[in-house]
């Protein structure tokens, strides 16, 4: 599994840490907003993020690493989304990404 993905998919654990996200990030998982806010931050962070990690996704595929036949896009969600449900339940973190892709990547 080459380092740039897993990077990538780190990054997301450590958007939460950064001062004000986390907190804007919940208020967002828990009161989903209609509309967004044309440049709002923390959704260009998102943006940003994902298209990043399907980037990566694309550049792992090329290489010949074994990423599933599907699209880009959900995996990236899938991704996200473990991180997502750890954190919800308490989870453990540590190592949460190398799990992560290892449930994807053959």
């Amino acid at each position: 599994m080459h380092a740039e993905l897993l990077g990538v998919l780190e990054d997301f654990e450590r958007l939460w840490m950064v001062a004000g996200f986390a907190d804007q990030f919940a208020a967002n998982l828990a009161r989903p907003r209609t509309a967004v806010m044309p440049g709002d931050p923390y959704d260009l962070v998102l943006e940003e993020h994902h298209r990043r990690l399907v980037a990566a996704l694309r550049r792992a595929r090329q290489r010949g690493e074994a990423v599933p036949d599907r699209g880009l896009d959900e995996l990236a969600d899938a991704l996200v989304g473990f991180y997502l449900s750890r954190r919800l339940c308490q989870g453990r973190l540590d190592g949460w990404a190398l799990t992560a892709l290892g449930t994807i990547i053959e």
